[in-house]
């Protein structure tokens, strides 16, 4: 999480440097701050909460033009403005701002800087003390202190009588653009829409020293190194409007467009070659890896591609892989699913799997990403920008994204039955009559089997996302072993059914939530014999399209729980939308 955003140049960089932070709120708002120079010396704001917090801070009259920024996704120390980034060393010569996770600050703290004082609790202000307190010039004490921890670091660093911009990166995205005017980096490119014309990616364990006048890279032994720029112009950086009042709810809105966008991508420009499925197809296992709703994605993609494909499939969390000591073989395809591509987890099983020589696909939402640069095979998503912290249409391109590419896999001609589905899906309106009810529950259960199972689950997910409900998404069949405890009078069961094969099954455990007093919305497309107290209907089309079908009212569902309670769907406490750290 996090997001760096830097800028040097012959105008008052504040500015441009607020405007980045703003564009990179999505990767963190627990608070937010800015460093610079002022007649050589570092001076600092901070601020809690969003973005727009520390602009009031900022008086109108302070001008300066090397800043380094910060927006903060909390892990190391609670939410406080002394947590807040950039964090000064004790001497207040160096100044740094910092997306990652120092693991060993601790025993840094100990064996190098137990005489030192802090004003934090942050891995950060380790950092920038261990900066410090290497010797020579400001870019070896840089490369120095990083070769001294463990984990993952992007950082922007100031000193005092420098008018320089230092940068390190390791695991954490970091780029550099720079024009007449002057240089920025930043956590995303999307900061350099509309002010440069191509930037620079470095890699892990590169460096760089930007002025106004120009950028030198640099190795981890401090030898220059020279580095191809890539065009600005290869992506698409069109500005989300908010047409609705909570991007959540427009994203909701734009799932059909994101559809229709995805089958053309991969019918009528057959986006994804013919050579590479051939290559694919050798394969007699995939392996997919993701977290959290990606890793719902990923349950789909594999019964998918089980059903229709007929290959063994397995499906991990990223999180989990690592540590499990998998049977990694080469037999087998391993596909990654992640939105931005960036997230840590994901990223680290991939770099293992690839450093044990097996070929690896992913699934991604952004052209330039670190999992891209990984892949063998990139699976692309048409989803465009996401800016609630939520996925929503992400999630519908990632299923989506995933049946093509099975039917595709196993030359299934289904094209013309999902041609008029993105021709005639459309949102459904949430009847709201009964939503006041729906309110009053705060013991939730999501259930299904199959692929409604995996259905409850991403619900679920929603609900505790933005509405901060303790709920559960489990397979139907489960709640006898040990969840129907769990159901009283106060329990609202939300079962999904789509499946007309296990109609029947689902209503005996509809039944067995009856006879404890439980209360029932039913979210289907089949015509039940049972009782409920709520029910959600919704259009029927093929059975592997059903999960698209049968999220939607469960997103919208969400949505309008947290309005109710007067949260902001868009930015839930605690998350952030791109995780960057482990």
């Amino acid at each position: 999480m996090c997001g760096i955003c830097a800028g040097i140049g012959k105008n008052d960089q504040i500015a441009y440097v607020i405007l980045g932070l703003k564009k990179l709120e999505y990767r963190g708002y627990d608070s937010s701050g800015i460093a610079f120079l002022r007649n050589k010396k570092l001076e600092f704001i901070k601020s809690v909460g969003q973005i727009k917090n520390l602009e009031k801070k900022i008086p109108n009259e302070l001008k300066e033009n090397i800043v380094i920024g910060h927006t903060r996704w909390a892990t190391h120390g609670k939410v406080c403005e002394e947590n807040a980034h950039p964090h000064l060393s004790e001497n207040k010569k160096i100044a740094v701002v910092h997306n990652g996770i120092i693991e060993n600050y601790e025993s840094l703290k100990t064996e190098f800087l137990s005489d030192k004082k802090f004003y934090s609790q942050t891995d950060t202000e380790v950092f920038a003390n261990l900066i410090e307190l290497q010797k020579g010039k400001n870019l070896a004490k840089l490369i120095q202190a990083t070769k001294l921890v463990k984990g993952s670091f992007a950082v922007a660093m100031l000193a005092e009588n420098d008018e320089n911009i230092y940068l390190a990166k390791k695991a954490s995205p970091l780029y550099v653009a720079i024009n007449n005017d002057g240089a920025m980096a930043s956590s995303d490119i999307s900061v350099f829409a509309n002010k440069f014309d191509d930037f620079y990616i470095l890699e892990d364990d590169e460096f760089a020293v930007i002025n106004s006048k120009n950028v030198c890279f640099y190795d981890k032994n401090g030898k220059k190194i020279k580095k191809n720029s890539v065009f600005l112009n290869n992506f698409d950086f069109k500005e989300e409007n908010l047409t609705e009042k909570y991007f959540m709810l427009k994203e909701i809105k734009e799932q059909p467009m994101v559809l229709r966008k995805t089958y053309f991508k991969y019918f009528a420009e057959d986006f994804f070659s013919k050579w590479d499925l051939e290559i694919i197809k050798k394969f007699k296992q995939f392996h997919f890896v993701a977290c959290g709703t990606a890793y719902h994605s990923a349950l789909l993609g594999a019964q998918y591609v089980q059903t229709f494909c007929k290959k063994e499939c397995k499906v991990s969390i990223a999180s989990e892989f690592r540590y499990g000591n998998e049977i990694i073989s080469k037999n087998c395809l391993y596909i990654f699913v992640s939105q931005s591509g960036e997230t840590a987890d994901t990223i680290a099983c991939a770099s293992l799997v690839k450093n044990k020589g097996c070929k690896i696909m992913c699934v991604t939402n952004v052209p330039y990403c670190t999992l891209n640069k990984l892949a063998d095979f990139v699976l692309p998503t048409f989803a465009g920008k996401e800016i609630a912290v939520a996925s929503t249409k992400a999630y519908v391109a990632q299923v989506f994204t995933m049946l093509i590419f099975a039917l595709k896999l196993a030359d299934k001609n289904f094209q013309e039955q999902i041609k008029q589905f993105v021709l005639s899906y459309e949102i459904p309106s949430l009847d709201k009559k009964f939503l006041k009810e729906i309110f009053k529950f705060k013991k939730i259960f999501f259930i299904g089997r199959q692929k409604d199972y995996v259905t409850s689950l991403e619900a679920a997910l929603k609900l505790k996302e933005i509405a901060y409900i303790n709920c559960l998404g489990i397979a139907s069949g489960e709640l006898k072993h040990g969840t129907l405890a769990l159901i009283d009078e106060d329990t609202l069961v939300v079962a999904i059914s789509t499946e007309k094969s296990l109609k029947d099954k689902v209503e005996s455990n509809l039944q067995e939530v009856k006879a404890r007093g439980g209360k029932i919305l039913l979210v289907s497309n089949l015509q039940h014999d049972i009782e409920v107290e709520f029910l959600i209907n919704i259009a029927t089309f093929s059975d592997y399209l059903m999960p698209i079908v049968s999220i939607v009212p469960l997103q919208q569902l969400a949505f309008e729980y947290a309005i109710s309670q007067g949260y902001n769907p868009d930015k839930p406490r605690n998350l952030a939308k791109s995780v960057t750290v482990e």
